[in-house]
């Protein structure tokens, strides 16, 4: 069973809390992902705008992200990037970032600033 690092859940609440914006770089499963932490709300209207504009099949979904926007953050378990990018051997990916949930509970790393992949 993994543990959440008490100083990253005050961290990622306080995002929530306030409003704000914390670049990081965080171990999840092996792997490093770096973007900035942002809130809930954000990301989701993010995605559902995301959706919104694209011609994919899934901008069906896009109304399920505008009303996932308006909820508040239930119970402070994940957190959410946004120009998030996986990085491995020199490279990012994707490469402008995406939208990332990550459950607090498998970060196993971090520390506060993005990696610059050039």
């Amino acid at each position: 069973m993994s543990t959440v690092d008490p100083l990253l859940k005050r961290l990622t609440d306080r995002v929530e809390r306030e409003g704000l914006t914390l670049p990081i770089t965080l171990v999840v499963s092996g792997t490093t992902v770096t973007g900035e932490v942002v809130p809930h709300a954000v990301w989701a209207a993010h995605i559902a705008e995301q959706l919104a504009d694209s011609e994919s099949r899934a901008s069906v979904f896009s109304a399920d992200f505008a009303w996932e926007k308006d909820q508040p953050e239930r119970d402070g378990r994940y957190l959410h990037l946004n120009g998030g990018k996986v990085v491995s051997a020199g490279a990012a990916f994707p490469e402008r970032g995406g939208l990332f949930r990550i459950g607090l509970d498998e970060v196993s790393g971090w520390f506060l600033g993005e990696i610059q992949v050039h």
